[in-house]
């Protein structure tokens, strides 16, 4: 799938995504078991995560100009460092401003990670086989993330030592980002046999990639909506219609389950039947999907299976937006779709859901469903737009 050369690079991205996913999925839980422990409000605790929130969408919009700047191995290395110095002194810090401030720089930390992280592995990857390694990288980040509260579980029984701990986790990065192979001066790496860049945007801007490629953004924010949404309301949706608690916070365990295990062969497939007919078709089935969640509940034997799917089809929804993205651009375009994903990821993982509960509350807890669906139908639109616009384009 990679060119011998590549794998040096390959091996430095997933390491680097494996700490993004055990960093965010830990020290988030941790930071809010330690504050409610030490009689701080959940008001407080919201605070905290809004100053993380407020550092990664600058540091989003810093990372590509940093990266080429700089290159990316060494904006790596220092997120990494920043990270740990961020989260280790929370250990000491008693004062709600120095936490938001720490929180701050965490996010700065975490952001640049998640961009370069994303445009690095579509540089690696060739046309012909980037929906499988693609798929590899958020798999590696889901997984990741899904172990993040057993790390933080771990991490309780030393509570005098937890957050040094957990600084100390980011610094085992260094090793593995050092894996990759020496920038150019600009901040970019040697091409790689397998990468194709002559038909694909360089150097398009911030509302040039907007305009050129919604789908891409649609369907970041359909994943990260559904991500947290589901996450959040699906086991209380589950228990109203009259599931055991047990049995309803293992659906979204299997939600995710789905969209980890499946991410490779949606990968396979798309490098074989066409990334764009793949992306459209995972989005219509959510479409038709989704509307079934309530008669599903009522069905014991199709309820797990259903969830399975649903969240491969869901989870492949982004998986083949990051795919796109390295189909359609490449140096600095590269960089800067990779941080409108992430701004769109953190936009609709804060909206979806704030929108969903105020819905469900006043409206009933079908408009879960409804909000969701909503979403997935304007990335479906949009990608048939952009798909047709595309056929008629004329052949040169």
């Amino acid at each position: 799938m990679l060119p011998r050369s590549a794998w040096r690079d390959f091996a430095a991205v997933i390491f680097s995504v494996a700490l993004l996913g055990l960093g965010l999925g830990s020290t988030m839980p941790l930071t809010a078991l330690t504050l409610t422990a030490r009689g701080f409000s959940p008001e407080v605790i919201g605070w905290t995560v809004a100053a993380g929130a407020l550092g990664g969408v600058l540091a989003t919009m810093a990372a590509p100009a940093l990266a080429l700047r700089l290159g990316r191995r060494n904006v790596m290395l220092g997120c990494l460092l920043l990270a740990s110095m961020s989260v280790m002194p929370l250990q000491y810090l008693q004062s709600i401003p120095g936490w938001m401030l720490a929180r701050f720089l965490f996010g700065a930390a975490m952001a640049p990670l998640f961009v370069l992280g994303e445009s690095w592995i579509n540089t690696l990857a060739g046309d012909h086989a980037r929906g499988r390694i693609v798929a590899i990288y958020s798999t590696c980040f889901t997984a990741c993330q899904v172990l993040g509260p057993m790390l933080t579980d771990l991490l309780a029984r030393w509570p005098d030592q937890a957050f040094l701990l957990c600084g100390a986790l980011f610094l085992l990065g260094i090793p593995g980002i050092m894996l990759a192979r020496p920038e150019a001066r600009d901040g970019s790496h040697p091409q790689h046999p397998a990468s194709t860049t002559d038909d694909k945007a360089s150097d398009t801007g911030w509302l040039g990639i907007v305009q050129a490629a919604p789908a891409i953004l649609l369907g970041t924010a359909f994943f990260a909506s559904f991500d947290t949404v589901m996450l959040s309301f699906l086991p209380l949706v589950a228990m109203e219609g009259g599931m055991s608690q047990s049995r309803a916070l293992a659906s979204a365990s299997i939600l995710l389950a789905g969209d980890a295990t499946l991410q490779f062969g949606i990968g396979w497939l798309a490098d074989h039947l066409g990334r764009r007919r793949v992306h459209l078709l995972c989005g219509v089935l959510v479409c038709l999907l989704l509307p079934l969640l309530p008669w599903m509940m009522q069905l014991p034997l199709l309820w797990e299976a259903y969830l399975f799917v649903l969240g491969a089809c869901a989870g492949a929804i982004y998986t083949l937006s990051m795919v796109a993205s390295g189909e359609l651009f490449s140096g600095a375009a590269l960089l800067r779709v990779s941080g409108l994903i992430s701004l769109s990821w953190n936009a609709s993982s804060s909206l979806g859901p704030a929108a969903t509960g105020l819905l469900m509350q006043h409206a009933g807890s079908a408009w879960m469903v409804a909000v969701l669906w909503a979403i997935a139908l304007l990335f479906v639109l949009s990608g048939w737009r952009q798909r047709r616009d595309t056929e008629r384009l004329p052949m040169h």
